[in-house]
């Protein structure tokens, strides 16, 4: 098995022509929640549309505070006034919190700073020119994107949709299958005893299913026609394949052969600890995934190679990163660049236990990155982490 540099195999996903359809479907925006959006959700109009109070007091224009002191108070305006008065010389409006202000208005004194003689006001203490104004697409502005092309959907997108009265937006609808590999290994859906159930499907699964529809194919069998009959049943249905486990070299591993005989493989792996098995397929211009048989291997090459592959057909770059520093000192004693979980907390990256299989501390883990070899990083050091989807 030839390993090449994560780097060289970035390149090569990148510069792959993958011959799927973009698939994508127009929803409801209740039922994009958790799915990836396809293309800039843009920003129809400005939020606040006009300039609005931020507290209850006197909408003023500052030149005539300083011209006259006391104003003469006009009228009142509330949130729900449609017919916006100008704001004329001496003039003010009393406004409540979220009230549109008058025209020519360019400051509102709080009610507490203020004391009313008659029918006019005077104001105490400090005022000052602009304050406690809400301006016109403060928080947006008409032609902003309020969510970028491969962003998942979460709840907090709701408000800045239904604000803008947006209420259908396009989410990612690829096909994807899936299936685990070894005598050994028995399907999560119905378990044989005296097995190792699948328990690396499911989670990928739920993290493929942001992205579209996805058909769990079962177990292969360490069988060569059985793995080939596996991929083709995917390629009938699938846009896009992923196989875990049977990934090295050994005498039962059969998924990169059974590539190399319907299609090509890609790269082989590369050298970095972990995910150094996992590799990318294309048969009749599909991608499969080829992913290693310990969890946290699969996780974090799925992370890898995956999302560059997924990055690739959605034309959007679906990797997140964040800079955090070590809470501790890490040496990484491995005869090659590695691997290493990390439970980010705002700005500190807290290292958890290195191996292939550790479930639990794959539970714990929200990003990973990769080490060189041999290097000493000292705590409070600032690393690149890319974070979990």
């Amino acid at each position: 098995m030839t390993l090449i540099p994560v780097e060289e195999a970035r390149k090569i996903i990148n510069n792959t022509n993958f011959e799927v359809k973009k698939r994508e479907k127009d929803v409801d925006i209740f039922q994009a929640l958790g799915k990836i959006v396809t293309e800039d959700v843009i920003a129809i109009k400005s939020i606040p549309e006009r300039s609005l109070s931020a507290m209850d007091g006197y909408a003023i224009k500052y030149e005539d505070y300083l011209k006259y002191g006391k104003l003469r108070v006009v009228g009142k305006l509330y949130p729900n006034t449609l017919n916006i008065p100008e704001l004329k010389e001496g003039e003010t409006y009393y406004v409540t919190t979220g009230s549109p202000l008058p025209t020519n208005a360019d400051s509102v004194v709080p009610i507490e700073n203020s004391k009313l003689e008659g029918e006019y006001v005077i104001f105490k203490g400090e005022v000052k020119k602009g304050r406690n104004i809400r301006g016109e697409g403060e928080d947006i502005y008409a032609g902003q994107t309020i969510i970028r092309k491969g962003t998942e959907v979460t709840p907090y997108h709701l408000g800045i949709l239904l604000q803008q009265q947006i209420f259908h937006i396009n989410v990612s609808d690829l096909r994807f299958t899936i299936f685990a590999n070894g005598d050994e290994i028995t399907s999560f859906e119905n378990p044989e005893k005296n097995k190792v159930i699948d328990s690396i499907s499911p989670i990928l699964i739920k993290i493929l299913e942001k992205f579209g529809s996805v058909k769990y194919m079962g177990v292969a069998k360490d069988d060569l026609n059985d793995v080939i009959g596996k991929i083709e049943r995917s390629l009938e249905i699938s846009d896009v394949i992923i196989s875990i486990g049977g990934s090295s070299v050994g005498e039962k591993d059969y998924v990169k052969r059974a590539i190399n005989k319907l299609g090509e493989i890609l790269f082989d792996g590369v050298t970095v600890n972990i995910i150094k098995r996992g590799s990318i397929g294309r048969i009749q211009g599909k991608p499969i995934l080829v992913l290693p048989g310990q969890v946290v291997s699969a996780i974090t090459a799925f992370h890898e190679f995956g999302l560059s592959v997924l990055s690739n057909i959605l034309s959007a770059n679906l990797k997140r990163f964040v800079k955090s520093a070590l809470v501790e000192d890490i040496y990484v004693n491995h005869s090659m660049d590695s691997i290493y979980l990390f439970d980010v907390k705002g700005n500190s990256a807290f290292p958890l236990r290195w191996g292939v299989g550790l479930y639990s501390e794959l539970s714990k883990a929200n990003g990973f990155t990769i080490l060189k070899r041999s290097v000493t990083y000292k705590k409070g050091e600032e690393v690149e982490l890319q974070l979990f989807i």
